[in-house]
């Protein structure tokens, strides 16, 4: 493999998990690498196989022989891996018996390329393939194929169009004819390579990783959970200075390696797995004198690339929300001089199909090419890094707790609300994924301090004083609306009312009275303060109407007030009354129409919707968010996907009892149109009716 950026290939580890029927939701047994015998496994008649990054191929036999089964990511259950009978009863007995894996194989292929021959020997007229090709024939003719080449990759190919039909695999190697498949020649009829996705992270917010001094994990080894500006620092602590790198297990997060000290040089992003040596991780030498973590939020992704340095308006630009093998496709070009990461955290890659050079690029302004690292302007194919959906517990809040300041001594791990922390005292905390509320005293009771996502490296960075007591712990809950809040100068919400939308600092210095009897919280939530300044006693509140704040809160006064940070939401709607999911139907090459309806369960990405400030997008067209479509917004209007353009009617507000308002019309809620119609399924705007349970809808959050 030549190794001078023009056709470097930048490998990815991999990694593989099974899963026995009583423990699908327990511990797996892990494989990062290829098992020429794994026969003495102990398995149960059915596993469940989870491919988490890369393709894999299981074999009947050790030494990767026998029959095969090819995996792509994803999962796949396994009633009876081997089975070829079938007939009921021979089913019923096998079933009972153990799977046996004999070994795996871990492949890993980013250009493929196969050639069909028309004649044996590889002898006749040919045609090469590349990708995915759903119809080989021209005008219904298909080419006879006699003998066979694959260059790169592992192929799929079927006898049907459209990869219908059981299809047949080869791997890399020379196919003089097709005795294997029992014939003389074959009708190709379509084909595809096996692929691995994108570029993912299950533990973004764990970033941890053990550094070996040799290769194969062997001698002195360290672990790392923040980065080495220079590997070897005399000044660096006696237990994490390494004089070279071997080999290294990312067990948590994005790290980005780099050839030489301060983040120069070279750059070789890896993932969560294994790299047994410097070519796992596509080194051009041993050489790797830095490294870190990349920090981020992995659920949203966005980024405009600019022709021009200092995102220059003269030249041409592009909006980049996903994947892009080849940028040349797009009629953008291959010259980028200037990035605005607007969210979420990007590899750019100097050629195409993700190989040469790579630059990884998290949220932030790149005014000029030196800014990430580059040397010349070319920029070929992108992707972003997304949170594993397979392997990830995702919206699930990790609360670490430690009995020590900077997060020594013993640890203690919280995932749901605890009403009497009593195993020890703690010092310092992480919060995963979420936030959480802890008391100083039981049963969620006492002085309250808020925790968002983040590191505490003692209680001071809590906002507790150092003589605190932790006592209970709360779970903060997702809030799907907009943050709205309204202060009242007397009890029962009467008097002078002000009403905010974003943080305050100081509600006195800007003219306010600090003086308040009742409160309502319109939307989001919220974290009020005694002091200004975020000081003082804090309190959390959710969409509420307190009509006594002093004795909700005990004391008259609020100081300062912010709305609660909030990661973008994915979840799914599904109506309480039919139990059907809310989807988009049609296709996205013409939105004018596609409609929003109700459909069963599928589990696809048209059920999927994406929360955040306001408006509520669909996962397979994020750029689009749901709207009232026409211009005379009444009872009956039907609800559509259109590109955001901040308008009153692509705004909506979710109640705690599953009423989605329209902000342009408050009176208007999402409803079920009904009927016998064609359209009975569609989702319409009707006026709010309280006895309607077709307005009601429950927010499953994914």
């Amino acid at each position: 493999l030549s190794r001078n950026g023009q056709s470097k290939i930048n490998p990815r580890p991999g990694k593989l998990v099974i899963y026995c029927e009583s423990d699908y939701q327990k511990s797996g047994i892990e494989v990062f690498h290829d098992v020429l015998d794994c026969s003495s496994w102990v398995l149960s008649p059915t596993i469940l196989v989870k491919v988490v990054r890369g393709c894999w191929i299981l074999y009947e036999k050790p030494n990767f022989e026998g029959p095969s089964i090819p995996l792509e990511e994803g999962e796949l259950e396994l009633p009876d891996i081997w089975g070829s009978d079938s007939s009921e009863e021979q089913n019923e007995r096998k079933s009972r018996k153990p799977a046996v894996i004999g070994s795996i194989r871990h492949v890993d292929y980013r250009v493929c390329r196969i050639d069909l021959y028309t004649e044996p020997e590889g002898l006749g007229v040919v045609t090469s393939f590349f990708d995915d090709t759903e119809e080989t024939g021209v005008f219904g003719t298909t080419q006879k194929t006699c003998s066979i080449k694959v260059h790169w990759g592992t192929w799929l190919i079927y006898e049907e169009p459209g990869f219908q039909g059981v299809p047949l695999m080869l791997e890399p190697g020379e196919y003089p004819n097709l005795a294997f498949w029992e014939k003389k020649e074959a009708y190709i009829r379509s084909m595809r390579p096996l692929k691995m996705g994108g570029r993912k992270v299950e533990f973004g917010g764990e970033p941890k990783i053990i550094i070996y001094e040799k290769p194969f994990f062997e001698g002195r080894h360290v672990e790392i959970e923040s980065e080495i500006f220079t590997l070897g620092d005399k000044e660096a602590e006696e237990k994490t200075r390494l004089t070279s790198v071997g080999s290294m297990k990312v067990l948590g997060g994005v790290w980005v390696a780099y050839e030489k000290p301060g983040f120069e040089g070279h750059q070789y992003l890896l993932e969560e797995g294994a790299y047994r040596d410097w070519t796992d991780w596509g080194g051009y030498n041993e050489e790797l004198q830095s490294l870190r973590p990349i920090i981020g939020d992995f659920t949203s992704s966005h980024m405009i690339m600019y022709s021009e340095k200092d995102f220059g308006s003269k030249g041409s630009n592009i909006n980049v929300l996903g994947i892009i093998s080849n940028l040349k496709d797009t009629g953008y070009g291959l010259r980028t001089q200037s990035i605005n990461v607007l969210s979420g955290v990007w590899v750019a890659y100097e050629n195409p199909e993700f190989t040469g050079e790579q630059y990884i690029l998290a949220k932030g302004l790149y005014p000029s090419i030196e800014a990430w690292g580059a040397k010349n302007c070319k920029i070929s194919s992108v992707q972003p890094i997304i949170v594993d959906i397979v392997g990830s517990e995702r919206g699930k809040v990790k609360v670490q707790l430690f009995s020590e300041p900077e997060f020594k001594g013993n640890c203690q791990i919280l995932e749901k609300n605890t009403r009497c922390i009593n195993s020890f005292a703690v010092k310092s905390s992480k919060i995963l994924d979420g936030g959480c509320i802890v008391y100083d005293q039981e049963e969620f009771s006492g002085n309250q301090y808020v925790l968002e996502e983040g590191i505490y490296p003692d209680l001071t960075a809590m906002g507790c004083s150092p003589q605190t007591v932790l006592k209970s712990l709360q779970i903060i809950s997702t809030e799907l609306s907009e943050p709205c809040i309204a202060l009242f100068e007397k009890a029962g919400f009467q008097g002078k009312k002000m009403e905010f939308s974003t943080e305050i600092l100081n509600l006195q210095f800007l003219g306010y009275s600090p003086r308040v009897a009742s409160v309502q919280v319109l939307g989001g939530m919220w974290v009020i303060y005694e002091h200004s300044n975020y000081r003082g006693r804090q309190m959390l509140l959710s969409p509420s109407e307190i009509p006594d704040w002093y004795e909700v809160s005990g004391c008259g006064q609020i100081g300062s007030l912010r709305p609660l940070l909030q990661k973008r939401v994915c979840f799914r709607l599904r109506n309480k009354e039919t139990g059907k999911f809310m989807s988009a139907d049609g296709n996205l090459d013409n939105l004018n129409l596609l409609r929003i309806q109700v459909t069963e369960d599928t589990e696809s990405d048209d059920q999927i919707w994406v929360y955040q400030d306001g408006f509520i997008r669909c996962r397979m067209a994020e750029d689009c968010c749901l709207t009232i479509v026409g211009n005379l917004i009444t009872p009956g209007s039907k609800l559509g996907l259109s590109f955001e353009r901040n308008e009153d009617k692509q705004y909506w507000h979710i109640s705690p009892d599953g009423r989605i308002y329209s902000k342009m019309k408050p009176k208007l809620v999402l409803d079920i149109k009904g009927g016998a119609q064609y359209d009975r399924d569609h989702v319409v705007v009707n006026t709010v009716n309280e006895d309607k349970l077709t307005q009601c809808w429950e927010a499953l959050v994914v």
